[in-house]
């Protein structure tokens, strides 16, 4: 987890959702090999609890170290926020595993309670509780090291990741599709548990890019300059040809006017342009074009938010200049 190696577009959103998926897998092929090479060392009791306790941690101390790995922490500050996170998975899922399984078979009837209380039965049926605890101690897991941050996002998140694992681990052990194939089933439960729970409670936060303004004309090409301030707070850049105060120095034979745009940024990290001259100003993106020429008779310029990708046109015909918006790793200079 780089983020400089994380360009800022929709597939962005994937990157957490993999690398916790690739963790929830390693964890099962740990499991697996623990069994297989070394023999069984634990009774068949134990074969659900200690599985999904390893995916549960694993997904959770994958969540906390590949943020701190994209936000640079300290690499011991690294290494304890991801073991305390794999402590606490570890604790509630057996806590919660084995307080379902005294509990539950209490309020069934004879039959079914029979049944729940067998551990070795392989069913979603008896079995959904279990999920549902192990997706809870993760996002608990999870929300305590970010000290209670987005505490809703993080046990739903768990919760939900960890019952569509449950599900897609029941399809490819049952004859619903032909297949009873325990050993995809167990590969598909770590995949889909960490897949999902990285998409949904911790997505990378826009506060790890920052905007930046670069020439596509080739007047100055590839020339380019930060929007941020240093501090992360409000900043405004303006574009033009006055030969003091500017941030970016765009020439008179090019069609630039003196102030003839600037692109701001809020305190919430919201990119804005303003239009700042009598002559054509365009704001171009997908499907929309906003003219941002200064109108005299309102009492404040015209603005639009910017978005990475969204091109600004100073000018018009042969005299104009192209500018882009993008969106880079803060890191980037």
């Amino acid at each position: 987890m780089n983020i400089v190696l994380v360009p800022y577009t929709a597939w962005r959103h994937l990157a957490m959702a993999l690398w916790c998926g690739g963790f929830g897998l390693l964890a099962w092929w740990l499991v697996l090999s623990i069994t297989v090479i070394g023999g069984p060392i634990w009774t068949p009791d134990w074969d659900g609890p200690i599985l999904l306790t390893a995916i549960s941690a694993a997904v959770a101390g994958a969540s906390i170290l590949g943020e701190d790995n994209l936000r640079r922490r300290p690499l011991l500050q690294r290494v304890g926020r991801a073991a305390l996170a794999v402590v606490i998975a570890v604790a509630n899922t057996l806590l919660w595993y084995w307080l379902w399984h005294l509990v539950v078979p209490m309020l069934l009837p004879e039959d079914w309670a029979a049944d729940a209380a067998d551990l070795s039965l392989v069913s979603l049926r008896y079995r959904v509780g279990a999920f549902v605890m192990g997706g809870l101690a993760c996002g608990l897991a999870g929300t305590t090291v970010r000290r209670f941050s987005h505490v809703v996002s993080h046990v739903a998140g768990g919760i939900a990741s960890a019952m569509v694992a449950g599900a897609a681990w029941h399809v490819l052990n049952s004859n619903f599709t032909g297949l009873t194939d325990l050993y995809l089933s167990g590969a598909a439960l770590g995949l889909v548990w960490g897949f999902l729970y990285g998409l949904i409670t911790w997505p990378i936060p826009d506060r790890l890019y920052a905007g930046w303004i670069r020439v596509l004309s080739s007047t100055r090409y590839g020339r380019r300059i930060p929007v941020d301030a240093a501090n992360l707070g409000p900043k405004e850049r303006f574009l033009g040809h006055f030969p003091r105060g500017l941030d970016m120095f765009l020439p008179v034979e090019a069609g630039v006017m003196e102030l003839h745009v600037s692109v701001a940024v809020d305190a919430d990290g919201n990119y804005k342009a303003r239009g700042l001259s009598l002559h054509p100003t365009t704001v171009k993106r997908f499907l929309e074009k906003v003219d941002l020429r200064y109108d005299p008779r309102r009492p404040a310029p015209l603005e639009t938010r910017l978005s990475s990708g969204d091109r600004i046109l100073l000018g018009q015909g042969d005299k104009s200049v192209e500018v882009e918006f993008v969106m880079l790793p803060r890191e980037e200079r």
